[in-house]
């Protein structure tokens, strides 16, 4: 179930609150840095207008116990669609039988894809 959150540093409070844990605690069960989740939990992010990174946001869900989806949300960022395994190995596949330049144009295309999901979220 997706619990609605307003932003980033309610949900921290929340798992902090909720589970008894310090700062110090969240950030050893997540792999961050106490000083990032103390940047996210005073509103400062320190990264720009693209939001948290998106592989730290993940570390957060998985060390605490959060949906993906609740943390993404939480941080105003495109919620990601699930990849299955099989999807993966055919794009992985495709990817690697192009030369380096055909790689380029499909990264900067992602990555403007990616840029439009999170503009209009």
């Amino acid at each position: 179930m997706l619990l609605h959150v307003d932003d980033l540093a309610s949900l921290i409070d929340r798992v902090m609150r909720d589970r008894d844990w310090t700062l110090s605690t969240l950030a050893r069960r997540s792999g961050l840095s106490v000083s990032t989740l103390h940047s996210w939990k005073s509103g400062d992010r320190a990264t720009g207008n693209r939001g948290p990174n998106p592989d730290k946001l993940r570390q957060l869900a998985d060390g605490a116990g959060l949906t993906v989806a609740e943390v993404f949300e939480a941080a105003g960022r495109h919620v990601p669609a699930a990849v299955e395994d099989e999807e993966e190995r055919r794009f992985l596949h495709l990817f690697r039988t192009l030369d380096g330049e055909d790689r380029r144009v499909i990264e900067a295309t992602m990555a403007a894809m990616s840029g439009r999901q999170k503009s209009t979220s």
